[in-house]
């Protein structure tokens, strides 16, 4: 197997990507040179540059300074793109992403954040507990920290933090010391074909836990993660440690909310630590706690220490991260595109503000409109007033009979509504809510600097 550090020159094809962007900031560490495409400019492109990446945003071969040695592409980029053909022509070695993560984690102990919703929440949030109580690390997240402005974290290469994603089967690649594995809901439909091969994906990656080493799992997937694993597991010294709320071996308990503030007891297998609290609202978010808490609890940090720096922890932007407020008004952006998580990031607006809330949601892809639209439907109904936009295609191209309206017509609630185009920006400023939440993994949170303008500046 190679190793990244054996290259002088990188080219990431997509490298304002979340986790291609941390993966480009590891290399410069490294002092490897970082060239790359992206299809347009970015907070991310633009800190990369800073940092002395050289990116372009055309696709044009005759752009690329110097000659790379290595290209790191994502799946992302099409086939067709012009950059693509030219490395593909000229016998560059290209490699994809998570092969590339799988080199960069070779021999270092890691810690893998699996699970369909959760993973970049609760990896943010060990790492910070681990740099909070003195435990040196580096961790590659699939957001950006707000505590640190990053998505790229980096004290000592000896232990790292990383998320092991499902999509394109990508933690088959990884071959972690710890896992935390936060669910197993039904999602990416489209590589895996069905609920069961999906299930199957992530009983492979559990398997490749190292031995003797641990995985901390959500205290009711045991059966999906099944008897046979467990039993692999057990033989290979693996500890089997679980967390919940009111439930797990780590576990919340005594919850209450005072302020938008949770407050909770979390019970360990040795002691309790009472006082909890986490700024940031919903239970799930104090079910991530919980699991980040126990992960750190076990390789080491102390205990006093994590409970007086969990307060600390800002978030992860577009994870519930509140964009404007004042006496009367919010306004909420989650990045929330599973059914799941819709539930989570809506019950917790209810939870803090008390207030009718009203959210306007982006589908993100055809397929995982198509394939979870009835979810999708029982979630947005939970909103006072659920609004419904285009859907977001991302990488893939129109599915025929698959539209937002597949969902919008499965909705009960007497109150939606579907707008098409940009037309629900207009509508949302003349209805004038008191608690909005924008949800979805697409590009409708470029609208917010407007929606706060237009709501709240009176301009």
């Amino acid at each position: 197997m190679m190793e990244l550090k054996e290259y002088n020159h990188i080219y990431f094809l997509g490298i304002g990507g979340i986790g291609m962007s941390a993966l480009a900031r590891w290399c410069l560490l490294n002092d490897i040179s970082v060239s790359g495409y992206d299809r347009q400019s970015s907070s991310v492109t633009d800190a990369l540059i800073n940092e002395g990446a050289e990116i372009q945003f055309e696709d044009d071969p005759e752009l690329i300074s110097g000659h790379p040695d290595l290209v790191i592409y994502t799946p992302a980029i099409p086939s067709e793109s012009r950059i693509r053909g030219h490395f593909v022509r000229f016998n560059v070695p290209m490699v994809k992403r998570s092969e590339a993560l799988e080199w960069t984690t070779k021999g270092v102990d890691t810690i893998g954040v699996a699970g369909t919703h959760g993973k970049t929440t609760t990896s943010s949030m060990i790492s910070y507990l681990l740099d909070s109580t003195g435990i040196k690390h580096t961790a590659l997240l699939g957001g950006i920290a707000v505590n640190y402005d990053s998505n790229f974290i980096s004290k000592s290469l000896d232990l790292m933090v990383v998320e092991a994603d499902e999509y394109d089967r990508s933690f088959h690649r990884l071959h972690p010391k710890w896992v935390v594995l936060t669910a197993m809901d039904p999602d990416h439909l489209d590589i895996y074909g069905t609920y069961e091969e999906m299930l199957k994906g992530y009983r492979q990656f559990l398997k490749q836990i190292e031995n003797n080493g641990k995985l901390i799992y959500r205290y009711d997937l045991n059966e999906l993660i099944g008897k046979e694993v467990m039993d692999e597991l057990h033989t290979k010294g693996v500890s089997m440690i679980s967390f919940g709320l009111e439930k797990g071996d780590y576990h919340a308990a005594d919850m209450k909310v005072e302020k938008g503030i949770w407050h909770w007891t979390l019970v360990t297998p040795e002691k309790e630590l009472k006082d909890m609290a986490l700024l940031m609202p919903g239970r799930h978010n104090v079910l991530n706690a919980t699991a980040a808490c126990a992960m750190a609890l076990e390789i080491g940090a102390d205990g006093n220490k994590l409970r007086d720096a969990l307060p600390g922890f800002k978030g992860v932007s577009r994870r519930f991260e509140i964009r404007y407020q004042d006496e009367e008004s919010v306004l909420i952006d989650d990045y929330a595109h599973h059914p799941e998580e819709l539930i989570a990031a809506i019950t917790a607006a209810k939870e803090t503000y008390g207030k009718k809330v009203m959210g306007v949601f982006q589908p993100h892809l055809y397929s995982r409109t198509r394939d979870l639209a009835e979810g999708f439907a029982a979630a947005l109904d939970l909103l006072d007033v659920p609004v419904i936009i285009d859907i977001y295609p991302a990488r893939e191209k129109p599915i025929p009979g698959v539209s937002s309206q597949t969902i919008f017509d499965l909705m009960k609630n007497p109150n939606k509504k579907w707008c098409r185009g940009d037309t629900w920006i207009d509508w949302i400023v003349e209805k004038k809510p008191k608690v909005l939440i924008t949800l979805g993994a697409g590009d409708l949170d470029k609208h917010i600097p407007e929606l706060i303008r237009r709501l709240y500046k009176n301009d």
